[in-house]
């Protein structure tokens, strides 16, 4: 298949994911713009577009998507228990597809020559643990609400009555250097961060060292969205690393957000928003937000002043969705 061959920016992503993860090819069936992969009774999908010339460079789509549950009648029940878990998510976060009746985790990057260095590393770490997320996930979410497992099986292997080591080798992998301090710390990041918020949040307010916290306009109602870049909150399996929060000032119950958290992450997933789909919607500290954490194991210099537009970015996406969600609502 091409992608083998890496002949395209986007298809050498599909391969270091391939690559990295030491897939079993038993349990592998290729398509022209990647491959899907057992890694247990639950596929996960890997796949890039041909490249779209933006802005005098050409941006590759590269997604992965892992089947985790059947709706059958529980999907509220099933969105509010994934607004909890998602607020100790990686990369992936849950979407939902109305005619297959099912929930996956997805993630997605765009990808350009300028920025490929860091975020190869990234996405094929985000495959990784989108698999052994999700594989814990549904062992729990199964059991406590007799949810059916969105199964399926290889096209000539069958179903897999294992599962693959990688999806127990994942977070041992990345903890050990999570036992250390952020790597985070003291990086040169923080400045170039810092001028980039000082151009499109309200208010910043930065230590140029560990931490930063911006404030961006929020129409729809009183406050602002406030957004939180850390290296003292350590991610509770894989230790130490980046953790970034963008916190959205509704106020919401427990179903209303667990119903956004499906909602907003399914958006992401069908809408180009000008920024990479990695993290996930979520409740947090009672309120509605967008996590990601970087672990340690994935320390570049990059990182930090990419991962600040990110988020700065889907601020602004995000106060233009709701904004347009009221306005719709108000016709």
């Amino acid at each position: 298949m091409p992608w083998r061959n890496a002949g395209s920016l986007g298809e050498s992503f599909v391969k270091l994911a391939h690559d990295v993860l030491h897939v079993d090819d038993q349990y592998v069936a290729d398509s022209i713009d990647g491959f899907t992969w057992w890694p247990s009774d639950l596929a996960t999908r890997v796949s890039t577009d041909m490249g779209v010339f933006r802005h005098s460079q050409c941006v590759y789509r590269i997604t992965a998507e892992t089947d985790m549950l059947k709706g059958r009648g529980h999907l509220q029940q099933l969105a509010e228990a994934l607004e909890h878990e998602m607020d100790h998510c990686t990369f992936s976060g849950p979407v939902y597809d109305e005619k297959a009746d099912t929930i996956r985790l997805f993630c997605c990057v765009y990808a350009t020559d300028e920025d490929s260095d860091w975020l190869k590393k990234t996405f094929a770490a985000a495959v990784a643990m989108q698999a052994t997320e999700a594989y814990d996930m549904v062992q729990r979410l199964s059991q406590r609400f007799h949810a059916t497992r969105a199964c399926s099986e290889h096209p000539k292997s069958g179903i897999r009555s294992d599962h693959d080591p990688m999806v127990d080798r994942a977070v041992s992998f990345f903890h050990p250097s999570g036992d250390g301090p952020s790597r985070w710390i003291g990086d040169e990041g923080w400045k170039r961060a810092g001028w980039i918020m000082e151009r499109e949040a309200r208010h910043l307010d930065s230590d140029e060292h560990s931490r930063l916290a911006a404030d961006f306009d929020w129409s729809c109602s009183e406050g602002t969205m406030h957004l939180e870049v850390r290296t003292d909150e350590p991610h509770p399996k894989l230790g130490n690393g980046l953790h970034c929060t963008l916190t959205v000032p509704m106020p919401l119950n427990t179903a209303a957000i667990g119903h956004l958290v499906i909602d907003l992450n399914t958006h992401e997933k069908t809408e180009y928003k000008r920024c990479h789909s990695l993290g996930s919607w979520c409740e947090h500290d009672g309120k509605l937000a967008f996590r990601m954490f970087m672990p340690n194991a994935l320390y570049d210099p990059a990182v930090l002043e990419a991962v600040c537009v990110n988020m700065a970015t889907r601020a602004i996406w995000t106060e233009e969705w709701f904004c347009d969600l009221k306005a719709r609502a108000g016709r």
